[in-house]
């Protein structure tokens, strides 16, 4: 389980991060002219650079964001609503990390810094926001937006970079100097955007086998996170209330509990839509992971935050390694 991979996959140099930035700028690009929405809703990156105290030049990463490199990226899709001066924000962060795996020496590996392909942190939440990409445009086309939608794709969330995206788009927005690089296009002027508040999506597609369908709704330190909070609170009984009448369409009435495929690749079947228990876990609750996530940071300087996040289990293996294994007991 824990041999090296092969000496060519060893060889792999290139970093596939910068790919699956430019692959998720062209799905929006694509979905936002089949919403025809060319000039409306705008996809564009936040490109900035890794600055640190010291120098690492042994760290290949460090050395990649130095001033005459590329450097890093936040993506950003901007959805238009009447007030364009505000802003509802729904963020990830799109990094993957090495495979535990492969580089603990306690789990047998022999300190490989191979990128993990990151099903669930994050690429769950990466796909929540894909996914609620075109309903959010089909309610700015309606006018159901009463501010700006912006999904927000974070990088360098993972260690050792400690938020790097969160965080130079937190001071972006405290000093107004945040500029989208939308191709070639002049960036719109963001300084003035006030951020009404921000949910932060982590790790959202593991389901314990005790606690089931249970997931943290977990605020900042501060009274507007709070309200956030609460709104969350107030969308998952309206969600379970409409589950119940969902559950009796003929395609759902005879269907059980969702469950994995098999192979792990597979197109799980069609299952009931779960009924979930979201629950308010603030900051002093040692059952919140907002400590241990982008949000974290948001908190830090006053931005209203909220992190939606499983129901984690401090004591889960599989997340960070390479090798698939089960996370729920099937009924």
């Amino acid at each position: 389980m824990n041999d090296l991979p092969s000496k060519k996959a060893r060889k792999h140099r290139k970093r596939d991060l910068d790919a699956l930035a430019d692959w998720l700028l062209a799905y929006y690009r694509k979905l936002i002219a089949r919403q025809s929405m060319q000039g409306m809703v705008l996809a564009g990156d936040l490109p900035f650079h890794w600055h640190t105290d010291f120098d690492f030049p042994w760290m290949e990463g460090w050395r990649a964001n130095q001033p005459d490199k590329a450097g890093e990226r936040n993506l950003l899709v901007m959805i238009p609503g009447k007030d364009r001066s505000r802003a509802v924000v729904m963020a990830d962060h799109y990094d993957t990390a090495y495979m535990e795996d492969l580089y603990y020496k306690e789990s047998g590996g022999k300190l490989a810094r191979l990128a993990a392909a990151g099903a669930d942190d994050n690429h769950s939440a990466t796909a929540a926001l894909m996914l609620g990409a075109p309903v959010f445009m089909e309610m700015s086309k309606a006018g159901q937006l009463a501010c700006d939608v912006w999904l927000v794709h974070l990088t360098g969330e993972e260690f050792p970079s400690d938020c790097m995206g969160a965080r130079n788009l937190a001071q972006g927005l405290v000093e107004g100097s945040l500029k989208v690089r939308v191709g070639g296009r002049k960036s719109p002027d963001l300084s003035r955007v006030r951020i009404e508040g921000m949910y932060v999506l982590d790790m959202i597609a593991h389901n314990r086998s005790t606690d089931r369908d249970v997931f943290q709704i977990s605020p900042g330190l501060s009274r507007a996170s709070y309200r956030l909070a609460e709104q969350a609170h107030i969308a998952t009984r309206i969600w379970n209330s409409k589950a119940k009448e969902w559950n009796r369409s003929p395609d759902r009435r005879k269907r059980g509990r969702g469950k994995r495929s098999k192979d792990g690749v597979a197109i799980p079947e069609i299952a009931r839509h779960p009924e979930l228990h979201g629950e308010v876990r603030v900051p002093r609750d040692p059952r919140s992971s907002l400590f241990n996530t982008d949000g974290q940071i948001f908190s830090d300087v006053g931005v209203p935050v909220v992190l939606f996040m499983e129901n984690y289990d401090i004591s889960r293996t599989g997340y960070h390694e390479r090798v698939r294994e089960p996370t729920f007991a099937p009924d």
